[in-house]
């Protein structure tokens, strides 16, 4: 299950680095898990975290140290009871500094191969903010990794459906390049300029006339008839899958109105329709967590506090009314509420991810606090782990890193299209 997921967000001010930190703690119940800080402007996790750090990625690239080298692990004093034993990271610069913070393509390189070779079953990439090479190239061609926004911030929700665009451009692109065994089966010169045009005006946000991938493909059905470029087109769309999760949660209604719908509608008129859209879970606004941020102590890592029930739930009040005057059965004489609670961070295994799924959404509804932002980092994880056992390596974060020409091989095993 050796997978490396990226957590990116299109813009700032989401909560990115402190889902990716507390994420990358959540797997570490569960198998080695290693952080990676790329956001490498501003030294983010390293700023979350109350830990002496020896080398980080200023020392990898400016002092010759090994990757593996620069990890950094937590000390008692943040993990007293030795519940993340698993977790390491590894950090941006104290400062910044321009060569590192704007990447060559052969230091990309390099630091995509160290990251490949690093000895940890789940590797999180904390991405910087926005798209360039250092975001684009670390994404993976089949999916989009985590992608963290929230309601209160909606330029952020639009930057996310301009990842998703990149990557779906980004891999049609790769197969229909000149030289490509697609092209070299079925490139005619005419018909191979026509769909790299088309593609042009589709990715060109004031281009009208082509508003999308949908409009595209019935263009190209227009104007070649039924072709290979149809299908393969189809297939990367199908294939796609989009996951994300909702940060600073504070109700449904609100997270609907003002987050998912404006991302489904944006994919939808201007990406495809066509895509699958997961929501991973979400994590609810709790001021505890920007206060643990402040003191270094990811909530996380804070000991949990007794959480507060509900009140009993007055649907199932009625429904145990209707049970009984209805249909006969025995009355409920005990309140219906939760079982006995336990720490859910602590029960994360790799197994029974299903289960584990559903239960945690009957905890979580019954719960406020620090348990409640336990277990909303808890069932992203089950969703997670459960994608990663239950389907292909390249549906949910990717096993390696590929550098362009392995990219190019990945698409094309054994010649696919020749």
């Amino acid at each position: 299950m050796r997978r490396i997921i990226t957590v990116s967000s299109g813009k700032g001010g989401v909560g990115k680095t402190t889902f990716a930190t507390n994420f990358a703690l959540t797997l570490s119940r569960v198998a080695p898990t290693v952080l990676i800080d790329l956001d490498t402007g501003t030294s983010s996790v390293r700023n979350t975290l109350d830990v002496k750090v020896e080398r980080d990625l200023y020392h990898f690239f400016r002092r010759g140290a090994r990757l593996q080298d620069c990890l950094s692990t937590l000390d008692a004093r943040l993990d007293p009871d030795h519940l993340f034993t698993n977790f390491a990271f590894i950090g941006a610069p104290k400062h910044a500094i321009d060569e590192i913070t704007n990447l060559t393509d052969a230091s990309r390189w390099k630091l995509v191969h160290a990251i490949n070779a690093l000895p940890a079953s789940f590797i999180v990439l904390d991405l910087r903010a926005g798209l360039d090479a250092n975001v684009i190239d670390f994404l993976p061609l089949s999916n989009s990794g985590v992608l963290v926004f929230t309601p209160h911030h909606p330029a952020a929700i639009l930057a996310a459906g301009d990842i998703v665009k990149s990557l779906l451009f980004r891999k049609l692109r790769f197969i229909f390049a000149e030289g490509s065994p697609f092209y070299e089966r079925y490139g005619f010169e005419h018909r191979h300029r026509l769909v790299n045009d088309l593609l042009d005006q589709v990715e060109d946000a004031y281009e009208e006339r082509l508003p999308n991938l949908d409009a595209f493909l019935s263009d190209l059905l227009t104007s070649l008839g039924s072709n290979p470029y149809l299908e393969v087109i189809a297939e990367v769309l199908h294939s796609f899958g989009v996951y994300f999760v909702l940060n600073m949660f504070s109700g449904v209604e609100e997270s609907y109105e003002r987050a998912i719908r404006p991302f489904g509608e944006y994919l939808n008129n201007f990406v495809s329709s066509r895509l699958r859209l997961t929501n991973l879970g979400w994590v609810v606004e709790d001021p505890a967590i920007h206060e643990a941020n402040c003191n270094r102590r990811p909530i996380l890592l804070q000991r949990p506090t007794r959480p507060k029930e509900r009140p009993v739930d007055k649907v199932l009040e009625e429904l145990d009314e209707l049970e009984t005057s209805v249909l006969g059965l025995p009355r409920v004489t005990e309140p219906r509420r939760p079982k006995r609670w336990e720490d859910e961070i602590l029960r994360i295994n790799s197994t029974s991810t299903l289960d584990r799924q559903l239960e945690v959404l009957t905890r979580m509804y019954h719960t406020r606090g620090n348990m409640q932002v336990r277990d909303n980092f808890a069932y992203i994880a089950h969703r997670a782990l459960h994608l990663m056992r239950n389907h292909a390596s390249e549906a949910f974060g990717h096993p390696k890193l590929f550098t362009p020409f392995e990219l190019f091989q990945q698409l094309f095993p054994n010649n696919r299209f020749g």
